[in-house]
This record gives C-alpha cells, structure tokens and sequence, in this order.
C-alpha cells in the first residue's frame, strides 16, 4: 500500500498544527513553507478537514488555522477518512470478479488481517504521537535520531535575524495586492491598507504614533536623513554606528566627539558641560544610540534626551539594536526622532523607519513624490513593508523571552570564563542587551577566531556586520579606551529568540577546542 499525496499532506499539515498549539491560529502559508507542501493543495485538503471538525479557522490579517480537538483527540485514522485516503490491503468488492466477499481470493485473508491491523493502528495513534516527545515523534527520546552533520549553530543575530515565518507569510501575501498605495481604486486602498496596518504595527513596538513612522529602505538611509539637516553642532560619540559617524562627519557641521568610558556608557555630565559652559552654535543636535551594536551597553537615553528638550537641543537615537530586545518608548523618552530596522528583529532586510516627532519637519533626503506625507519620496515596498509589521507585532508580543535570552547569555559568559579565565567580556557591568556577549582572548586574533568558529559550524562575528569586511580593530572598543591586544581580539556573540540551551553547548564545546587551555598549549 502507499499513500497518496491528500493522505500524506493531510497528515503532516496537522501535525505541523499540533507542534505549534496555542491560541493563535497559523497561516496556511506557514504551514506550506515549513513542510515544503505545495499551498494551493493545502487549501484543498483543509476544506474536508474543516467540515468535519478536526481544524477551525479564523479570519481577518492574524488568521489561519488551529486544531479544533487536543492533538492527543486526533487520530491519524480520522485525518485519513476525512480526505477519503483509502488505507485497506485489499481491493476485494461485491462486484469484482476476482476475488469479492461472496467468492474471495486464495489471499484475501491474509489482506484483510493486514487491512485491519493497519485500521487498529492508525486508530491508535494520534497527532500528539507525531510531536513533541511522542512515540513516533523525531524528537522522540524511544528511538535515536541521527544527527544532520550540516546543522549549524547561529550566534550572530545582532548582525541579522532569521526571517520570521510570519513575516514571509505576510510579505507572499502582500506580493499578490495588485495595486499602487497612492492609487485611489479598489486595487490601491488595498494595498494602502497593508502599509497602514503595518505602519500601526510598527508604531506600538517602538511607543510611537502611526503618523510619526516613515518608512525608509533601512536604518542606514534613516541616520543619514537626519545627520544631512542643516545642523550647526553635531554631538555624538566614537561608539556610534558608521551610518551615524559617516554622515556626522561629511556634514558641514561642527562635530563634537562625545567620550565615553571603559564601560561604553557616555558621560552625561560632558553634554551638559558642552551645552552650558562651553556654548554650542544652534540648531543642534545629540546623536545617541540607545544600545550598542557591538558590547550590547545601554546608553542613558532618557536622561539625555531631558536635558536636551530642557536646552532646546534636538535629539536623535539610533536604535536598531534594541527594538524588539528592550522595551522603547518613543512618546516618553521625548526624542525628536528614532530609526529602527525590520531586518533586526525577524523582519525582511533593506527595509526600516524613521520615527519623526510630531511637528517635527526635516529637509527630505528623496524627493519627486508624495509618499509618505511628501516626507519620503518613492512607491512604498509594499510586501518589504507586510513583511515589517508582521515582525514588529510578534517582537512586541515576544517581550517577555528576554529574560530567557539573558540567563542563556549569562551561561554561555560563565562557560567562557570557566574554559578561559583571561577572556574580558566588554561592558560586563553596564546596562546591557539580554542578547550581547562581546569577549575579547587577548593574544587571539579575532578573525582567526571567527573562521575557526565557522568551521566548527557556529555562526559569530567580529564586530558590526557592515563593516565585517574590514580588517583592523574595532572602532568602538578604541573609543572605550581598549588597546589593541583587546580590541583586535574581541568576537561578538548575539542570541535570538528561537536560541537554545543546546547551542550555547555547542558553542561552548567549539570555543574549549579552540580557545581551551589544549588548544592554546598546541
């Protein structure tokens, strides 16, 4: 006997529902992609599936599907009869010649006893047995499973994150919206729906209002359109992003370099010092980012920004990093303006936003249209945009994990310690992101280590992804007053939400044969 492709699909499709039970429903789209099944045969098969009560359906922008029974209610029997797949041995009939009920064959016993057999067992097992630790599960601790050799372990979520299934399904979506969003038909308040709707997503993660998100193509275009307006006085530090320190400094602007201490952290003291005993030529503007790409320090952002609205400075945040990993606030930190990208946080690269406060009027960087209340000229990515808000809403949501990621980010620093007692993690005790593990092994090249890491299949870096290509030492750790035996030999280590306490083993187990006691003394 061998199934048949509704059988099959069937099958899988609600065991793919049963591993991600919850209230949520999940897309059929979802299902498709991480099951690698054909989508348009998924629908078909959910309709029967749906009409006798094995799944439920919700609609609207969050629907999908969800089982309708407790997976251990379901089972494979009952999926099978519901898409008609035909699980007998034996193909005997009232009206076949050759072997029917009335004159049977010399082996119809002998198919019938297998048919039933397999009847029983379907009806024995069920959709909790396909998942989690169940019996027939991959997972499953009764049977072994053989290793995937070209596993790879991805600490390097700072750089980027995986694409959110979601965030996929929302964006394939999008890509089938036909119209303009500027278009006034049917077509185009379709697809102006999904920007809206994406525009409020991304609005409640940051604290914001709708009205104040401008889509850009990425948090590097966002810096620069806020550094290139006619400012008189920049204040920023040597621990920014290139996207901030380039522009800063191509600007005609009076650029002043903002220290900061061993621990990352700006002094606080110094900005007031600039701004009321040395005097600075108006406008003026404070370029701040809230965490830093590479230590995962916390800047103290809201302090800044208070005594900058109270001096009539303006201020900026570069907060790429922390979006999604810390909780923001755009209305109550008092910024003037924030840039966060999508890609950050499980969203689609090359798409990001400027938060711009109310009243706020900046010179635009792209002209030629009225998009984005004529402050961002160009059609609007639509699906890049769905793509967005689909990640923006599931990191809100996610909040919480944090406090997950950082006891994992806390083993994997006790671990490094323990195997090697000279590593120096970089801004231990400041204010950091649950997620950021900078370690420098003085006496180790930091690209070795990284190739060597790579090899060993774990995915780390050794500084800011956009400038990765560069060989020499960190520009942020210089600014923290490092020398170069640190700073040339500092990784980063970045974790995610779907990291786990098996990757820091693996991690571990890399770094001990690398950076280990042994592998030093060889």
């Amino acid at each position: 006997m061998e199934l048949t492709t509704k059988g099959r699909y069937a099958v899988m499709a609600l065991a793919d529902l049963a591993s991600h039970t919850g209230d949520t429903a999940v897309p059929l789209s979802v299902v498709a992609e991480r099951q690698h099944l054909p989508l348009a045969y998924l629908e078909q098969i959910f309709v029967p599936l749906r009409r006798l009560g094995l799944v439920e359906s919700a609609r609207g922008r969050a629907g999908g599907y969800r089982l309708a029974r407790p997976a251990s209610e379901i089972s494979i029997k009952a999926v099978m009869a519901a898409v008609e797949e035909v699980t007998k041995f034996t193909r005997c009939s009232e009206d076949d010649p050759r072997c029917s009920v009335a004159t049977p064959c010399v082996t119809h016993k002998l198919w019938s006893a297998l048919g039933d057999s397999m009847s029983k067992f379907l009806s024995s097992v069920t959709l909790a047995d396909l998942v989690g630790d169940g019996r027939y599960s991959l997972h499953s601790r009764s049977a072994p499973v053989v290793a995937d050799v070209r596993a790879r372990t991805y600490l390097d979520w700072n750089a980027t994150a995986p694409l959110r299934p979601q965030a996929k399904a929302a964006m394939i979506e999008a890509l089938d919206t036909v119209g303009n969003p500027s278009s006034v038909h049917a077509e185009g308040r379709r697809a102006r729906g999904v920007v809206e709707a994406a525009r409020e997503q991304v609005a409640a993660l940051v604290g914001a209002k709708p009205s104040e998100v401008v889509f850009t193509s990425g948090a590097s275009e966002a810096n620069s359109w806020i550094l290139s307006q006619p400012w008189s006085t920049i204040l920023t530090s040597g621990i920014e992003h290139d996207s901030v320190l380039a522009p800063a400094k191509a600007s005609s602007a009076n650029v002043i370099m903002l220290d900061v201490g061993r621990d990352g952290l700006v002094f606080v003291d110094e900005i007031a010092n600039h701004v009321l005993k040395r005097g600075i030529a108006s406008p003026a503007l404070i370029a701040l980012q809230m965490a830093n790409n590479e230590t995962g320090v916390i800047q103290p952002v809201a302090d800044v920004a208070q005594f900058a609205r109270a001096h009539g400075v303006a201020m900026h945040c570069d907060a790429v990093q922390a979006a999604g990993r810390m909780p923001i606030n755009f209305a109550d930190l008092g910024l003037d303006t924030l840039a966060i990208s999508a890609h950050k946080f499980g969203g689609p690269k090359g798409i990001g936003a400027l938060i711009i406060r109310d009243h706020v009027d900046l010179v635009p960087l792209l002209r030629g249209g009225g998009q984005e209340r004529r402050r961002r000229a160009g059609t609007e990515n639509v699906a890049a945009i769905a793509g967005f808000g689909a990640a923006a809403e599931l990191a809100r949501r996610e909040a919480a994990d944090n406090a997950k990621i950082a006891a994992l980010r806390d083993r994997l620093e006790s671990g490094i310690g323990e195997i090697t007692p000279s590593a120096v993690v970089i801004g231990k005790d400041a204010p950091r992101l649950s997620n950021t593990t900078a370690v420098a092994l003085p006496g180790k090249l930091a690209e070795t280590l990284v190739i060597r890491l790579d090899l060993a299949g774990v995915a780390v870096s050794a500084g800011s992804a956009c400038s990765s290509g560069k060989v020499g030492s960190s520009h942020v750790l210089e600014a923290m007053g490092w020398g170069a035996d640190v700073a040339g030999s500092t990784i980063r280590i970045s974790l995610g939400p779907t990291t786990k306490e098996t990757d820091i083993a693996v991690f571990l187990a890399a770094w001990r044969s690398i950076a280990g006691a042994s592998a030093l003394a060889a």
